[in-house]
């Protein structure tokens, strides 16, 4: 490290002791002989354009300071280029933390990574139609995409004073309700697989998925992987849902990609490319949302695949490839 840089969420980094941690890190680069800039992100959207003019201006280091989402706007802006990027934690569920096995207190997450390699991570890249806008684009993520009830999840608080004060319980609380009283839609899939071959089936719920663990769920992707791990839960009711999501959690049986009648499993598999989109015909009672890693970006239709682009992650230990 010769040049870093360290984005602050201050929604995030103003609670308690947030900032003095990161300004101590600092610190101690200085005291190194490191060149580093402190810079609050002025809005999630400006985050990547940021982060894209820090390297530009030659960090060869960035740090994402506050949660995945954080992460995932400052990813858009440093993706495909030389600069090692690593993660101080201070969101709500750090899922990319608990995958490389980062301690969850920023200070030591810090040092954690100080000495680590910077390992190059093929990544997810999701085109969609953004919302608000006609146009697609392309979004990068590290942790997993998709569509279904688990989106709508995501639009409840994502930057509200809600999440920043009951953390995870807001999420909790919200994934009940929506699962009482959302509506469970269906859309079309055609994943096309390792293979070749391509497969077409409706689902109400589907994740491309980047990581290993997602909190207390295993749905078994690999950050290193050039493929995606794909699952995703076949059309059917709220009975049907729910017993598909306590299998995911708790008992983590799965089912066969063409699964038989009765109440369905998670169903696991990897794909090359999953495209999704509105099922002909049905009449949605809600938006028919897109998320990645988190943050919602975009509406009715989704490509998934992994991305051409790298990006140099600060990941302490053994690789695990």
């Amino acid at each position: 490290m010769r040049r870093v840089a360290f984005f602050l969420n201050p929604v995030l980094t103003e609670r308690g002791q947030g900032r003095a941690v990161i300004e101590r890190c600092a610190a101690i680069l200085r005291d190194e002989g490191c060149v580093v800039e402190m810079e609050d992100t002025l809005s999630a959207h400006s985050a990547g354009d940021q982060a894209r003019e820090a390297v530009e201006r030659g960090a060869d280091t960035v740090f994402a300071c506050g949660g995945d989402g954080t992460f995932f706007q400052i990813l858009q802006g440093v993706a495909g280029t030389s600069a090692a990027v690593g993660v101080i934690p201070f969101g709500t569920g750090n899922v990319l933390v608990q995958n490389l096995r980062l301690p969850r207190d920023p200070a030591a997450a810090f040092e954690a990574q100080r000495s680590a390699e910077a390992v190059p991570i093929p990544l997810g890249q999701v085109s969609c139609k953004a919302v608000g806008h006609l146009s697609e684009r392309n979004w990068y993520f590290t942790i997993a995409a998709g569509m279904g009830i688990h989106a709508a999840l995501m639009e409840l608080s994502p930057n509200g004073s809600g999440k920043r004060l009951l953390g995870r319980a807001a999420y909790y609380s919200g994934g009940i309700r929506l699962l009482l009283a959302h509506p469970i839609q269906p859309f079309d899939v055609e994943v096309t697989g390792t293979d070749g071959a391509v497969r077409r089936f409706q689902a109400c719920e589907l994740l491309s998925v980047r990581v290993p663990e997602i909190n207390r769920w295993r749905p078994g992707g690999n950050l290193e992987s050039p493929e995606l791990r794909m699952a995703a839960v076949p059309y059917t009711n709220r009975l049907g849902l729910t017993h598909a999501m306590f299998h995911a959690v708790i008992t983590r049986r799965n089912g066969r990609p063409a699964s038989g009648p009765g109440l369905p499993y998670p169903q696991y598999e990897e794909a090359a490319k999953i495209k999704c989109r509105p099922a002909a015909g049905y009449s949605y009672k809600a938006p028919l949302l897109v998320e990645a890693d988190g943050e919602i970006i975009g509406v009715e239709h989704a490509t998934f695949k992994v991305a051409e682009k790298r990006v140099r992650l600060l990941w302490p230990g053994t690789r695990r490839s």
